[in-house]
């Protein structure tokens, strides 16, 4: 443990929870993507597996758990609580062209031919792109309010620490996982625009930040 996967570790939570709270206090889920939510959910699924095989340490063993417990809790609000506020057809990400291809991506590319580990890579893979349907919806609606943009901010932070982390454990230790580190390039890439449009707007005062509308 480094003070950058703790901090990381911190702002994932700070996200999760920000989106959790913002829908529960609000009553509504308009704005959110559904979609993004099942994915983060079956991330943590596919990745925590071993939670009841092995540990590894308590503080380990209570952020999955905190993780699985949230994630779930979120998708039972969009699509049970508050389905009503639900905006289904701007929700419209086809996901199946991020599951077929990470699924693939999963059996050829791992560290060893095993169900758990082909799992444990799919989470990774998937992780990395989890979050385009609710870019997509933001695009796709012109705007997204300031406690959207928040749980996006530190969602896209935790990334960027995650990198610093790996950086900081190849350098310390000679340790360096390509799928991994791949990975999180790929997601923290998509965060880039989204940062910028945060920085200038959102940080300025603005109530809702205003993105492009798609052609």
């Amino acid at each position: 443990m480094n003070i950058f996967r703790l901090a990381g570790d911190v702002s994932h939570l700070v996200a999760i929870i920000i989106l959790f709270m913002k829908i529960w206090r609000s009553k509504s889920c308009a704005g959110i993507s559904g979609k993004s939510q099942v994915l983060f959910a079956l991330v943590f699924t596919t990745r925590y597996l071993d939670l009841f095989t092995s540990l590894i340490s308590i503080y380990n063993t209570v952020m999955k758990v905190v993780f699985l417990s949230l994630a779930y809790a979120t998708v039972y609000l969009i699509y049970m609580r508050f389905r009503s506020t639900f905006d289904s057809e701007s929700d419209s990400f086809r996901v199946e062209f991020l599951l077929v291809p990470v699924a693939g991506l999963s059996f050829l590319e791992n560290y060893a031919f095993a169900p758990q580990e082909i799992l444990w890579t799919f989470s990774v893979y998937l992780e990395s792109v989890a979050i385009l349907p609710q870019l997509f919806m933001i695009t796709k609606t012109g705007e997204a309010e300031s406690i959207t943009t928040h749980y996006l901010f530190f969602l896209g932070l935790y990334r960027a620490l995650y990198l610093a982390n790996w950086v900081w454990r190849y350098h310390t230790e000679g340790f360096f996982d390509q799928i991994a580190v791949v990975s999180g390039v790929v997601q923290t890439i998509f965060y880039c625009d989204f940062f910028y449009l945060y920085i200038t707007r959102v940080l300025r005062g603005s109530g809702k930040m205003s993105l492009p509308m798609p052609i």
